[in-house]
């Protein structure tokens, strides 16, 4: 029999419905992959195509994280346990349906 975790990584890689359930279950936990300071100002807005859709409350951060996309990129890589993530897409908008900035 095999373990959960193993049977769960099989069906995500075979299924898209179970892919998008792993990506929404990594993408829960955004504050412990970025920091807690940068997730106060970022939100996930959606992943398109291994495109993470990310949205900055002001363009210091949207130009922060655009430095810093690498190195989220390989997080989020290293968490999933494979590369499901290409790349990154920042804009400045609404965090927590406030208008910022």
């Amino acid at each position: 029999m095999k373990p959960i975790g193993k049977l769960f990584e099989e069906l995500a890689g075979e299924d898209p419905l179970f892919s998008e359930l792993k990506t929404r279950m990594l993408l829960m936990d955004w504050i412990n992959l970025v920091s807690p300071v940068i997730a106060r100002h970022t939100v996930v807005e959606k992943v398109e195509n291994g495109i993470v859709h990310v949205v900055c409350d002001d363009s210091l951060w949207l130009t922060e994280l655009s430095l810093q996309k690498d190195r989220i990129l390989q997080i989020l890589n290293e968490k999933a346990g494979k590369k499901m993530f290409r790349d990154m897409v920042f804009r400045r908008g609404k965090i927590n349906g406030k208008i910022l900035g």
